[in-house]
């Protein structure tokens, strides 16, 4: 009878030991799973903030296309029809 009672015991144990693994590997898996998503979802979104700001910068700026000239139709002296003397 105290063969029977042991083994329940070790059972009972072991079935505590095995439930207790199964919920600190769940626990671990999720924490670990969670910042894995988290740290995937802050890459996509600096991805596109990068890419926004590409096209934003190429929209203001005159000067990325070196073929256009944007002084082309200005004159070489702008202050060349400047009046300096009011009274003339």
């Amino acid at each position: 009878m105290e063969h029977q009672t042991h083994e329940k015991i070790i059972g009972i144990v072991a079935l505590i030991a095995l439930a207790a693994g199964i919920w600190a590997g769940y626990s671990y898996g999720i924490s670990k799973g969670i910042e894995l998503g988290v740290a995937q979802e802050k890459a996509v979104q600096k991805a596109r903030e990068d890419e926004l700001a590409k096209e934003a910068a190429k929209s203001v700026n005159p000067f990325e296309n070196a073929a256009v000239n944007p002084f082309e139709k200005a004159p070489a002296n702008p202050f060349q029809s400047v009046k300096i003397n009011p009274f003339e």
